[in-house]
């Protein structure tokens, strides 16, 4: 077997130990987690950062007097600026919301979008990444190939003098594949529009410049970051954020509230109103911490090893369908979506034997991309997708057993 390149290859087999959910078992084995693009486990790291907010300085933030509220601000402005450090913005331009979608839903309600308007996104997006702009305009995805690769280079064709915003996955959650969002910005610049990226696969296998994607907006959550649920960010170029209505009022966004006038907080603090998730944005911020320590240029090196290792194993299982599989391999991290042959079961069947039989826990279903399916004439995928604690051994293992199950149903 290939071996991956790179100092990050000897790393899985010691920051396993960082993980304690890679230590559970199910029927006394230790389970292969391989369903990261849903939800990924957390490092010990980012636990304790969240127990100590809990167990050392609970209170709300921008707005106590005592000591516990000085700790509890300077933890979540903290963890905005480590955020912010990542991907090379200011942490003014840094606004905590509750997920990825949540950060979109703000975005599509904030710049004024009509029903005539037009957003030009992919036909695979995820649910988040579609909907928001389908419930207050006219989506125009661009096509996909026969595979479910999407035809990137031909945005500017899907640009005309209604759309008002492009918004794409720096990698899709069924493709694996990183795209060009340069070529998209590009297109937007020369357009005059605001692009969207959305990192929640991206932001922890890719090293994310913004200043260098040139994007207006990026969204991303923290629970497939290694960070904890119901924590997201969303970055947005200062002016751009500035030009958004708000989202939602209430306490903490306002700096002056009085029958005469009301005065908001400038950006990002507007856009957070009420008690935020204080132990989500400081896990995050840990999480975070944790990928920049052992080097993302390292993260990626692992991710594409992966990838690369996984998608040669699903092509030699004869029947075996996999989503964008015309994609370059230098360009896919370790995800995959495909349809196994296997008579008379459902890929969410075969999951769940995965899971009971082999202890091999990976996703099964439409994975939030029902058009992506659709088109593809897919009644459902399954989906493995790796991060930096896994090893190839781990994708051996899943390859192994995907063969047993293949041949079985023949």
């Amino acid at each position: 077997m290939t071996h991956l390149d790179g100092k990050i290859d000897e790393l899985p087999g010691s920051i396993r130990n960082d993980f304690p959910l890679l230590s559970r078992t199910i029927d006394g084995e230790r389970i292969t987690y391989l369903d990261s693009a849903s939800t990924a486990p957390k490092p010990t790291c980012v636990i304790d950062a969240v127990a100590r907010v809990y167990g050392s300085y609970t209170a709300n933030v921008h707005r106590g007097v005592h000591l516990l509220a000085d700790e509890a601000t300077e933890a979540y402005e903290g963890a905005r600026g480590e955020i912010a450090s990542f991907l090379n913005a200011s942490s003014a331009e840094i606004v905590f919301t509750r997920n990825t979608t949540e950060a979109i839903n703000l975005v599509a309600s904030g710049i004024g979008l009509g029903k005539e308007d037009e957003v030009v996104i992919t036909a695979l997006e995820h649910h988040s990444n579609f909907m928001p702009w389908e419930a207050r305009a006219k989506t125009v995805p661009v096509a996909l190939a026969d595979d479910g690769l999407p035809l990137y280079g031909e945005v500017e064709s899907y640009i005309g003098p209604r759309t008002r915003l492009l918004a794409l996955a720096q990698i899709s959650n069924t493709a694996g594949i990183i795209a060009p969002v340069a070529e998209w910005a590009a297109a937007a610049r020369r357009h005059g529009l605001p692009l969207l990226v959305d990192a929640s696969q991206s932001a922890s296998h890719v090293p994310i410049d913004v200043k260098a994607l040139d994007c207006d907006f990026l969204v991303l959550s923290g629970h497939k970051l290694l960070g904890p649920s119901g924590i997201g960010v969303l970055y947005g170029k200062r002016e751009r954020l500035e030009g958004l209505s708000l989202y939602q009022t209430g306490g903490g966004m306002v700096r002056y509230h009085g029958e005469d006038r009301v005065e908001m907080h400038d950006v990002p603090q507007r856009f957070e109103a009420g008690t935020p998730n204080i132990e989500g944005a400081i896990g995050l911020g840990a999480a975070v911490s944790y990928l920049r320590g052992l080097g993302m240029e390292n993260v990626l090196a692992h991710s594409l090893g992966l990838g690369r290792l996984l998608v040669e194993g699903l092509r030699s299982i004869p029947g075996t369908r996999i989503v964008a599989d015309s994609g370059p391999l230098e360009k896919r991290i370790g995800l995959a979506a495909f349809s196994l042959p296997s008579r008379g079961m459902s890929q969410e069947s075969i999951a769940r034997l995965l899971c009971d039989r082999y202890q091999i826990l990976v996703s099964g279903g439409f994975h939030c991309a029902h058009i992506l399916h659709h088109r593809l004439g897919l009644d459902g995928t399954l989906r493995v997708s790796t991060h930096v604690f896994n090893t190839a051994d781990d994708i051996e293992r899943v390859l192994s057993a995907l063969r047993e199950i293949a041949d079985s149903s023949r």
